[in-house]
Order: structure tokens, then C-alpha cells, then sequence
């Protein structure tokens, strides 16, 4: 009877094992050179938006870039959104924390369509805090060796 339970448990921690190295999440899949280059710029876009940095923000976006968020009724061009973050930066919001993970990264020649999820926390003048999340995809453009961001899109829950 010992025997049994032992190869059974055995046969399980194996089973299990293989699961764990075959299931990975699609984020932790190995990129390409260029994936990997379009991701540090996604992370690059997050980190100056979190830091309220308007001209970093402007050096991640091609001129011709245009925004589509849950708050427009349509896309805006760059002095629109650029506008828009100005305001927001000077409301007393703080923007606390931006996680966003990469799922997918197309790149076909000079053009990236990134799909990622993200979650982000704001605190307000009165110490309230919000959290929203939701899907984003972003296609970029490639241009002088720069990952730049041409459309943004996402919706919150």
C-alpha cells in the first residue's frame, strides 16, 4: 500500500511539474529584439505619465498620434490629448501607480500593435483613491531606430 501511494504521488508531483513548465502566461513568452524594443517603449510611455512628465510623454508619441480613451466620444490628435494631461496634471489628482503588463506584441516591418491590460490608481486633493482598469492597445511606428506611439486606445471597467 505504501508503494502505491508513493508512485501515485510521484506520478502527481510529475504531472504537476510539467504543467508548471508548459503553462506559462503569454506576457513571459521570449520576445524578438523589436518586441522587446516596443515594450521598453510601453514602459517608458507608462513610467512618464505617472510622473507627470509632459515632455517625456511627447518624446514617446509620433506627430501624427491619436488618442481614443473611455472619455471621448472619438479620437484626439496630440494638442487635444497633450491639453487633456496638462489639465489632469494640474487638478490635484495624483496618479499613484500605473501596472501594466504587455500580453501581445505584433511587429510587421516598421509597425508594433501592442495589446496589454492595465490597472491604475489615482488619489484625489481629498486623499480618495480610485483604481481603474481595462484592455489597451496601442499601434506604434517605427522611426529613426524609435518605437512611437501613433494610436492609443482603451476602455476601463
Amino acid at each position: 500500500m505504501k508503494g502505491k501511494f508513493l508512485v501515485v504521488l510521484l506520478c502527481l508531483v510529475f504531472c504537476l511539474c510539467v504543467f508548471l513548465i508548459e503553462s506559462k502566461p503569454i506576457h513571459a513568452e521570449e520576445w524578438t529584439a523589436e518586441q522587446k524594443a516596443v515594450a521598453e517603449s510601453f514602459q517608458k510611455l507608462i513610467d512618464a505619465a505617472v510622473e507627470g512628465d509632459i515632455a517625456k510623454l511627447k518624446s514617446c508619441w509620433h506627430s501624427q498620434i491619436s488618442w481614443w480613451d473611455y472619455r471621448q466620444e472619438h479620437p484626439v490628435g496630440m494638442e487635444v490629448y497633450t491639453k487633456f494631461m496638462e489639465d489632469f496634471y494640474k487638478s490635484g489628482v495624483v496618479w499613484v501607480s500605473c501596472d501594466a503588463k504587455p500580453l501581445e506584441i505584433h511587429v510587421v516591418d516598421n509597425v508594433a500593435i501592442l495589446y496589454a491590460v492595465n490597472k491604475n490608481t489615482f488619489k484625489d486633493a481629498e486623499g480618495n483613491v480610485t483604481t481603474e482598469s481595462g484592455p489597451w492597445t496601442a499601434v506604434l511606428v517605427k522611426q529613426d531606430d524609435k518605437w512611437l506611439f501613433l494610436s492609443n486606445s482603451w476602455t476601463v471597467k
